[in-house]
C-alpha cells in the first residue's frame, strides 16, 4: 500500500503528465531532434557516465533518464504514475533509445528491481512529494553498489518560506493544495488535490547518513529550475525573478557515496 498521501499524488500526476508532455516548455520535439534536458549542475557533478548503470528516481516521463542514456549510461527510470511510465516508454521508442522504466512508488521500490546501480539520480521537484525520507534514503542505499554515487539537485527547502506565505521551515504536517495552477501551463487548474511535505536540510542529510551514505558535497544556488511566476526569465538553463539572482537559495545539490 502506498505511503499516506502518495496515492493522491499518483492521481495528480496521472492527470497532468500528458499536459507537460505536450507543452512546448518541455521540448519533446527538440529532444527527439537531439536536444538534452540535462542542466549544467548535474552534468558537471556526474561527469562521464559512459557504461555506468544509472537509476533515476521520480523520472516523470523519462526525458532526463533518456538524456543520460544518450550520454552513454545504462538507465532505469522509476515513477509512481502509470501514465508517466506509458509516456516514458513512448518517448524511448520514438527516440530509439534503450532504457527500462518501472512504475512504482519510490518508497516501495525494494524488490521490484533486481539490479544494483553505480549512480542513483534525482532532479528538480522530487522530495516534496515524499512523506518518508528514512524509507527513501533506505531505497537509495539499497540500490547503490559499494562505492556508488547518489546525486540530487532539487528545490531548496528554505525557498518555500520566501515564495509562499504561511510556511514553517519546521512543519512536519503534509500540506494539501486544491485548485492549483499548473507550474507549466498557468491556464490549467489541477483537478486533483496535491499533497506535499516540507523537509529541512537536516532531515535530508540525516536520512542519508542514517542509511549508511557518506555526504561528499552540498551546494546551494540562488537560481531556480523553472519559472515560479510567469515573469521569471531564463538564463543559461536556469530561472530568475525580475530582480535577478535571489538573496536566498532556490536550489541545492547534494552528492553522497555508499561505503
Amino acid at each position: 500500500m502506498a505511503y499516506k498521501g502518495h496515492e493522491q499524488n499518483r492521481k495528480l500526476w496521472d492527470e497532468i503528465v500528458e499536459i507537460h508532455y505536450n507543452h512546448p516548455d518541455y521540448k519533446v520535439k527538440e529532444f527527439l531532434e537531439g536536444w538534452s534536458s540535462l542542466k549544467p549542475i548535474e552534468l558537471e557533478a556526474l561527469g562521464d557516465v559512459t557504461g555506468k548503470r544509472l537509476l533515476h528516481l521520480q523520472c516523470q516521463f523519462g526525458m532526463d533518464t533518456l538524456s543520460w542514456a544518450r550520454k552513454g549510461a545504462i538507465v532505469t527510470g522509476v515513477d509512481i504514475s502509470g501514465k508517466s511510465i506509458e509516456l516514458a516508454n513512448k518517448l524511448k521508442q520514438d527516440a530509439g533509445i534503450d532504457a527500462e522504466f518501472v512504475c512504482s512508488d519510490v518508497v516501495e521500490l525494494i524488490g521490484k528491481i533486481d539490479s544494483k546501480f553505480d549512480i542513483v539520480f534525482q532532479s528538480h521537484g522530487t522530495l516534496i512529494w515524499l512523506g518518508d525520507l528514512d524509507k527513501w534514503a533506505e531505497v537509495v542505499a539499497y540500490y547503490l553498489v559499494s562505492g556508488g554515487t547518489y546525486f540530487i539537485v532539487d528545490e531548496h527547502p528554505i525557498s518555500y518560506l520566501f515564495l509562499e506565505e504561511g510556511i514553517s521551515y519546521f512543519d512536519k504536517q503534509p500540506r494539501r493544495y486544491s485548485n492549483s495552477h499548473d507550474y507549466c501551463d498557468y491556464d490549467y487548474i489541477w483537478k486533483e488535490e496535491s499533497v506535499e511535505w516540507q523537509h529541512t536540510m537536516a532531515d535530508i542529510i540525516n536520512a542519508l547518513i542514517k542509511a549508511g551514505l557518506t555526504i561528499e558535497r552540498l551546494e546551494e544556488y540562488n537560481k531556480g529550475y523553472y519559472a515560479v511566476e510567469p515573469d521569471w526569465y531564463e538564463e543559461n538553463s536556469y530561472y530568475y525573478p525580475p530582480g535577478g539572482p535571489t538573496p536566498y537559495p532556490l536550489m541545492f545539490s547534494l552528492q553522497a557515496r555508499k561505503k
